[in-house]
């Protein structure tokens, strides 16, 4: 598994999240989540690796945020800023950016190497630059 998977696992361990891997799934099927049973479904065979990532990050910011809904499937196209999908975004991209950022100076992060490493929508790009702001500016770099 790699560092983020590992790092997003400890994020959802902290507040009681189970995150169960599956490989039975179809390379279509996206990953899910129960509010309810704090459970998330990743799954394996997703047809854009890169994407795993941030689709964890985006699952468990569903959890952490007690959408309104019990079941949630990931979907990360644009629905709106007051969107249960659009904040869930927000905040995976609020789990990814101390990641990502973290013993790396200010003058050598790029936001779009960030969004293409994670294959983060191109309509987040604002909210990157903002939470990357925001880490440096927190952690006094």
């Amino acid at each position: 598994m790699s560092e983020i998977s590992n790092y997003l696992e400890k994020v959802a361990f902290n507040h009681n999240i189970n995150v169960i891997w599956s490989g039975k799934l179809s390379s279509e099927t996206p990953p899910g989540c129960s509010l309810h049973y704090r459970n998330i479904v990743m799954n394996i065979n997703w047809h854009r690796p890169a994407e795993v990532s941030f689709q964890l990050a985006h699952e468990i910011s569903h959890i952490l945020n007690g959408d309104g809904t019990d079941i949630c499937f990931y979907h990360a196209t644009f629905t709106g800023k007051q969107s249960v999908e659009y904040k869930a975004n927000t905040g995976a991209i609020k789990l990814l950016v101390p990641f990502y950022c973290q013993n790396v100076p200010k003058e050598s992060i790029n936001v779009y190497d960030f969004m293409e490493s994670y294959e983060v929508p191109s309509y987040l790009d604002n909210v990157v630059k903002e939470e990357v702001h925001n880490y440096y500016i927190s952690n006094r770099y």
